[in-house]
């Protein structure tokens, strides 16, 4: 990278970094001024244009950069998790034919996962403050970026599932349904773990809890009940 470039990238990093600390102190992006955000990040106002054409094009860079971070491992995380109970070469097992092994994968994945998105919003908590306020702020082009990162997110996981086997046979459509509850609620208890340090082995608690809640429920809603008895059931 020649040294004009890396002059740039670092002028980027600045305002991006600045613009987080300032929405998680004060207020939505837009709501700041062009001055405030420079200040924050030692720059001449003028530097800004060079980056972003306005707020609503930083917000959108911070956004895509968060989900580039999660994103992938997540889905990675959750293929390794369900990998460690049953090795990727053994022989598919149905939930039908031995429901307590599948279980015991769902879980495992369900644990592994929860940690590592709850790591991540410990590494970055103002990137989680500014997607809940901008969710539901006052830019439509951020409030429909963040929609579509949480679709993005409900879908992936959705497809795990159904790919990874971990829940009964279920349609598509019910696991998306599934996968979006999960996503929204995970986002809202990311504030809770955020503002709430000494609590934040509890919540990772409900939030496994409320994931085996909503998988296992609807997996009995439609018409799973006895495979799960049988996970149930001790020797």
């Amino acid at each position: 990278m020649s040294l004009s470039k890396s002059v740039l990238a670092q002028g980027k990093r600045l305002l991006m970094e600045a613009a987080l600390k300032l929405n998680a102190s004060t207020r939505s992006l837009n709501a700041l001024s062009l001055r405030e955000l420079a200040r924050e990040a030692g720059l001449n106002p003028n530097t800004f244009y060079r980056h972003f054409k306005d707020f609503d094009e930083l917000g959108l860079a911070i956004i895509e950069e968060m989900t580039q971070q999660i994103r992938s491992p997540l889905r990675e995380l959750r293929r390794k998790a369900a990998e460690s109970v049953v090795p990727a070469d053994s022989p598919v097992v149905t939930w039908q034919e031995n429901p307590r092994l599948n279980l015991a994968r769902a879980m495992q994945v369900n644990r592994e996962t929860v940690k590592l998105f709850f790591d991540y919003v410990a590494e970055n908590p103002n990137a989680f403050i500014l997607g809940i306020r901008e969710l539901h702020g006052a830019s439509p082009i951020l409030r429909r970026a963040l929609r579509q990162v949480m679709d993005d997110f409900s879908q992936d996981m959705a497809d795990d599932v159904r790919e990874l086997k971990l829940m009964p046979e279920l349609t598509q459509d019910s696991l998306y349904d599934i996968a979006e509850t999960i996503t929204r609620e995970m986002f809202q208890l990311s504030m809770e773990y955020i503002e709430q340090p000494e609590r934040r082995e509890q919540i990772c608690i409900k939030a496994e809890k409320m994931i085996t809640s909503l998988t296992m429920g609807s997996a009995v809603l439609h018409g799973h009940g006895a495979i799960l008895m049988g996970a149930l059931q001790t020797e």
